[in-house]
C-alpha cells in the first residue's frame, strides 16, 4: 500500500512541477517590473512606487525575489523530463 501512494506522489509530481515552472518565470518578470518601476521612482524618473513603506517598497528587494522565483523555475525546468 505504501509502495503505491509513493509511486502515486512520484507521478503526480512528475505532472505538477512543469505546470508550476511555467507559472514561475512570468512571476518573475512581473517582480522586475515592480522592482524596475520602485527604481526608477527612487530616481524620480515615473511617477510614485504605490508601496510607500516597508520592505517591499525597496528595488532592491524586487530584485531580489524576481532573481529567486527565476531561478526556482529553471531549477524546476530541469527536473523536467523533456517532452
Amino acid at each position: 500500500m505504501a509502495h503505491r501512494n509513493v509511486a502515486l506522489l512520484a507521478k503526480a509530481s512528475e505532472e505538477i512541477t512543469p505546470a508550476f515552472a511555467a507559472f514561475l518565470s512570468p512571476m518573475a518578470a512581473m517582480a522586475l517590473a515592480l522592482g524596475l518601476w520602485a527604481f526608477a521612482a527612487q530616481l524620480a524618473l515615473t511617477s510614485q512606487f504605490p508601496i510607500a513603506g516597508g520592505a517591499l517598497s525597496d528595488w532592491r528587494v524586487w530584485m531580489l525575489i524576481a532573481g529567486g522565483l527565476e531561478m526556482a523555475a529553471l531549477r524546476f525546468r530541469s527536473q523536467t523530463p523533456n517532452r
